[in-house]
């Protein structure tokens, strides 16, 4: 079966197709002598297009019933005997608690890496263990060369767990799914205009105008290398530490590729890429005026665009955090008493990441931002690709070469794929500061 956004993809290839061939059929019969050989070819070329789109639109509800019915298996309870015990195992691929969130995964992962990628003698393992419902999710799975994608039940657990790590997420961006790989949001990029005018006085005309935001998929991939005596350990602890590894891994790259990369080697753009160069700002001093001055300014950027203020807040470090903290007025009092009593700057929420470099410039500079997230969209693939090996051999963050098998290691891979835009980039303001770090 093919993939769901392969099969998505198809479809408005088709859908395309079929509204440039009426399109030209259009034209054809409007002319002024028409060519009835022409008219007859164009009419053909539609209805080719019209059935391919029909066969596209079939398999791809096909599919989506398909995953719809793997949700609902994995949301089912069992209740089997496994591993050779006599007592029954309750397996609920559901979780029930938040600190079970997206098991599920890391189940899989362990099946795969026990059966050395086999995906059958995966599922029949988790079958056999008392996790039917996950099995019966694997089964369903779809198998490529890079492995087996995790359908999107499960991975937007993986997804949801990402949420309160990753700063753009958490502080109110807006998730969308990209149905083909690419996709393009038109926005409003001028207004119509009102106006008084005399009682004979012409009306003065005006038109809106838009233009267009596109994203298209970056693939952001995970490498984790997991201890064979785990695996060889309980399957509720493996699966835990597996989960734990995505998920920790996944969210301190995408942290700091939603925040700070330029779009280049197959990055998304992060926030500050996307800010209007008058919109971000240079601080050298940190006494409690330019401070002021500086957090007034940034708000007044995004105030005075007329966003909608929806979902405002602040992406810092916790050291810059805990310096506007400390600051004080003439009289001694806290500048920002708000920012201990409720983790606020100026009324709006403060989210920190470590992602965010304190070291920058000659060494002491770090950044600040201020954005309305509800204006920031997040197109997500919402699905999750996993693969493991025992023979790879992999190099560690020092540039050394490691042997999976020499080491007794699995190494697992996971590969998701998203991308970032504002729906307006006036909504982001930002600043290179220093010295604001205790």
């Amino acid at each position: 079966m093919k993939d769901i956004n392969d099969l998505r993809q198809a479809r408005s290839a088709a859908a395309t197709a079929m509204k440039a061939a009426a399109a030209k059929l259009t034209e054809l019969d409007e002319a002024d002598t028409p060519d009835e050989a022409a008219i007859a070819t164009a009419q053909g070329e539609f209805d080719t297009a019209e059935a391919d789109f029909k066969k596209a639109d079939g398999a791809l509800r096909r599919a989506e019933s398909v995953e719809a019915a793997q949700a609902a298996a994995a949301r089912g309870g069992d209740e089997a005997t496994g591993g050779g015990t006599s007592s029954p195992i309750t397996a609920a691929a559901r979780p029930q608690s938040e600190a079970d969130k997206a098991m599920g995964v890391g189940f899989i992962v362990g099946a795969l890496a026990i059966h050395k990628g086999d995906r059958a003698g995966a599922a029949g393992y988790l079958d056999q263990e008392g996790h039917s419902g996950i099995s019966a999710v694997l089964s369903g799975a779809t198998a490529s060369a890079g492995g087996v994608t995790i359908p999107q039940p499960l991975a937007q657990e993986v997804i949801d767990l990402l949420r309160p790590k990753v700063v753009v997420r958490k502080a109110g961006a807006q998730p969308s799914p990209i149905p083909a790989g690419k996709m393009r949001h038109a926005r409003l990029a001028s207004g119509a205009t009102a106006g008084y005018g005399t009682e004979a006085a012409a009306i003065v005309e005006s038109e809106p105008s838009f233009d267009n935001v596109d994203m298209a998929f970056k693939k952001l991939t995970a490498l984790v290398p997991i201890s064979n005596d785990l695996l060889r350990q309980s399957a509720v602890a493996m699966a835990r530490v597996v989960r734990n590894d995505v998920v920790m891994q996944m969210a301190a790259r995408e942290d700091i590729a939603f925040l700070r990369n330029d779009g280049t080697s197959g990055t998304p753009k992060g926030l500050k890429s996307w800010c209007l160069a008058p919109n971000w700002k240079v601080e050298t001093a940190k006494t409690a005026d330019a401070v002021e001055a500086l957090i007034n300014s940034l708000v007044n950027l995004v105030e005075d665009a007329d966003v909608s203020m929806m979902a405002p807040g602040w992406a810092m470090r916790a050291s810059t955090k805990n310096f506007l903290a400390g600051l004080r007025d003439a009289n001694g009092y806290p500048l920002y008493p708000s920012i201990d009593k409720t983790g606020e700057l100026k009324g709006y929420q403060i989210f920190t990441s470590s992602q965010i470099p304190n070291n920058l410039g000659a060494g002491s500079d770090t950044e600040i931002t201020f954005a309305d997230f509800s204006e920031i969209m997040i197109g997500d693939a919402l699905n999750l690709t996993i693969a493991t090996s025992d023979q790879a051999t992999f190099v560690n963050q020092s540039g050394d070469p490691v042997s999976a098998f020499q080491n007794d290691l699995t190494l697992m891979r996971a590969i998701s794929e998203h991308d970032l835009a504002p729906m307006h980039d006036a909504a982001i303001s930002g600043a290179t500061v220093t010295g604001w770090s205790i």
